[in-house]
């Protein structure tokens, strides 16, 4: 029996972590550095002959069945261990709908009769691994960019803020402009846009920015990129540039990326405000675009300056942390730290405790959210 196989006999077994994303999953275990994969949130379906995604569902029974599949594979395919053996952390967005949150507790404590389950938010998480006592998480996921103040391991929930300006607003913008480019409907998939973004475009600065608003500048060189079966496809300069401006563009509704951290800002205590200006974390998979915290922090700047911001929030320096790990993965890593610690043990829900209720505590139910003397509280329980 080889050295390490025998220590672990003798302690605790570690806690898996898991990040269910929309389009890639995190899985590892806790007190480690990096998650032991990264794959897509997709699985095999037999059934259809194909890889079908997690969040493609139409009932809950269809999600159970997804969720089933797709935790098979990161038990038994990647990390070869007993679900039975080892607690669960699950990173999670405070904005998850409530029947997925339910629907994974039900397979993890019915399905593969895990011991217990820890479920932390993200904001949290993210905050966890920089040690700050107050930090703004700038989050830019799949489908929507989340901004959260964190203030002494609290979330301020009347001011978080999101909008739809994740990863795929940027695909959608980039399929349209290649499209021009090479003058036909190309029909690309996600996995090619996410390629070509990945090697080939950046965010450019604010004064660019406005040059092309007015008069277009030179453009960056152009790339061609490879497709199978078909002929190379001309990504433009143009192209390289402005697929990411889209987070950028303002409207009467101000609900750019730098408009809803500044409104998350404003939104929270007064004397929080300059210290959350000067703790900004991005985090997310779009966040590790070239030139996207540069960027943003130009936004920021330039805003603070223009109404209504200059009338109600007085803060000049925006200051941005570098996360101690790949930005893709902050929340896992925090999710690793603190299951690694004996809080995190103490914070499980148990199998048997779950098993009783059959429900989760949820910030957004009248019924957790509402003191155990309070009149109305027999009228909520029925």
């Amino acid at each position: 029996m080889a050295l390490y196989e025998g220590i672990a006999l003798i302690q605790e077994k570690q806690a898996v972590v898991l990040d269910l994303g929309y389009d890639y999953t995190k899985f590892g275990f806790t007190g480690e550095a990096a998650p032991r994969c990264i794959i897509r949130t997709e699985f095999w379906c037999p059934t259809e002959r194909r890889f079908k995604r997690v969040h493609d569902y139409k009932t809950p029974e269809e999600l159970y069945d997804n969720l089933v599949q797709m935790l098979h594979l990161l038990y038994f395919r990647h990390v070869l261990v007993n679900p039975k053996e080892r607690k669960v952390v699950v990173v999670e967005s405070l904005l998850t709908p409530t029947l997925f949150r339910e629907t994974l507790a039900k397979v993890l404590f019915n399905h593969y009769e895990v011991s217990g389950v820890v479920w932390a938010d993200s904001p949290r998480l993210c905050a966890l691994t920089l040690g700050t006592p107050i930090t703004l998480v700038v989050s830019i996921g799949a489908r929507e960019a989340e901004v959260a103040a964190v203030v002494h391991a609290s979330v301020v929930l009347r001011a978080l803020q999101s909008q739809p300006l994740g990863a795929r607003a940027i695909h959608d913008e980039l399929a349209r402009l290649l499209d021009e480019d090479n003058g036909e409907q190309l029909n690309l998939s996600d996995d090619i846009l996410e390629d070509i973004k990945v090697k080939t475009c950046f965010v450019s600065s604010l004064a660019r920015s406005r040059q092309w608003a007015a008069r277009p500048p030179a453009p960056a060189p152009r790339a061609l990129y490879a497709v199978p079966h078909r002929a190379p496809l001309i990504v433009s300069g143009a192209t390289r540039e402005r697929a990411a401006e889209v987070l950028f563009v303002r409207d009467n509704e101000l609900a750019s990326l730098p408009d809803i951290v500044l409104q998350c800002i404003m939104q929270c205590p007064i004397d929080a405000r300059r210290a959350l200006a000067s703790n900004i974390l991005v985090t997310g998979g779009s966040a590790c675009l070239p030139g996207l915290k540069a960027r943003l922090a130009q936004e920021l700047r330039d805003l603070i300056t223009q109404p209504p911001y200059n009338e109600r929030l007085y803060v000049q320096t925006f200051k941005f942390h570098t996360a101690p790990a790949h930005d893709n993965i902050v929340a896992w890593v925090g999710g690793a730290l603190g299951g690694a610690a004996d809080a995190g043990a103490a914070r499980a829900l148990p199998r048997d405790v779950w098993t009783r209720s059959q429900r989760l505590r949820d910030w957004v139910c009248l019924l957790d959210n509402t003191p155990p003397d309070h009149p109305h509280r027999d009228n909520l329980d029925i």
